[in-house]
């Protein structure tokens, strides 16, 4: 199935109308608690790695494998949070 390319303004019409302002705002606060920051720290540690690459490798795959986790830990609050959003075949 291809992936419908994304349109901000699609978005917001459609969080107008199935959510309250109360809604938005506490959905706009969990995917910047869990996946802005997470994906700030990211693009930081990606710098840290090609920086240290070459010097001090092994602090490289130290900041490798911090990667690696905030990315797993990233992706799997997606997963969970598709998984409960998504409607259920009994519905």
């Amino acid at each position: 199935m291809p992936r419908r390319p994304f349109d901000p303004d699609e978005l917001a019409k459609e969080l107008d109308t199935y959510l309250t302002r109360e809604g938005r705002q506490w959905l706009a606060e969990l995917l910047h608690d869990h996946l802005g920051g997470r994906i700030t720290n990211c693009s930081i540690q990606a710098e840290i790695i090609l920086r240290a690459w070459d010097q001090k490798p092994e602090m490289a795959r130290e900041e490798m494998q911090a990667l690696k986790t905030q990315l797993d830990e990233g992706s799997h609050f997606l997963v969970t949070l598709i998984r409960l959003v998504t409607p259920s075949a009994a519905e």
